[in-house]
């Protein structure tokens, strides 16, 4: 922004400190073992926020350790026909009590990994059986539990729908493309 917009401060510095971020993260939450990037530097567990890492801009979404991560993910996090639970309270405690069911913005973020990857037909499929998912008006929860279908949380949930908009146009993009 400051460069857009000709606003005053260390432009040249804050871009090194953010290269330096990218590059510790990139190298210091690899865990070799679980061939994942993790919630922590030095490993951790798995967490549905590190598919945002690549709309960050902090790592490239076809890099080979962002394709490991999206697959450990999908694997590790994954409710069944696409959801994904945030995290496992039993292995990344966040302090609170009670059942949470699948975000589904969570669900989003594994659509624009999978279309950032090539991976199309399982983004589009999966983006749609999202959009399925929405209530007589369309709108979309919070969360969902995966076992009943029930919506959980706040519906509606302004950050599903931002999933919805932001991923139709990342997806249509890469559809368009492939069209070409």
């Amino acid at each position: 922004m400051a460069r857009r917009h000709r606003l005053p401060g260390d432009v040249e510095g804050w871009a090194r400190a953010a290269d330096e971020l990218r590059r510790v993260i990139v190298s210091e939450a690899w865990d070799e073992e679980r061939r994942s990037l993790t919630e922590q530097l030095g490993g951790g567990g798995l967490d549905a926020s590190l598919l945002t890492l690549p709309l960050r801009r902090v790592i490239a979404a076809d890099h080979p350790r962002m394709v490991c991560t999206t697959r450990a993910v999908a694997d590790h996090l994954g409710a069944g026909d696409g959801l994904l639970y945030r995290c496992l309270p039993d292995q990344s405690p966040d302090g609170l009590d009670g059942h949470e069911g699948a975000f589904l913005l969570c669900s989003f973020w594994l659509v624009d990994n999978l279309a950032a990857q090539g991976s199309l037909d399982d983004a589009h499929s999966l983006y749609e059986s999202l959009c399925a998912r929405g209530g007589h008006l369309g709108l979309l929860p919070e969360e969902i539990d995966p076992g009943s279908g029930s919506f959980l949380g706040n519906y509606p949930q302004a950050f599903s729908h931002v999933g919805v908009i932001s991923s139709g146009i990342n997806l249509t993009r890469k559809l368009r493309a492939r069209a070409v």
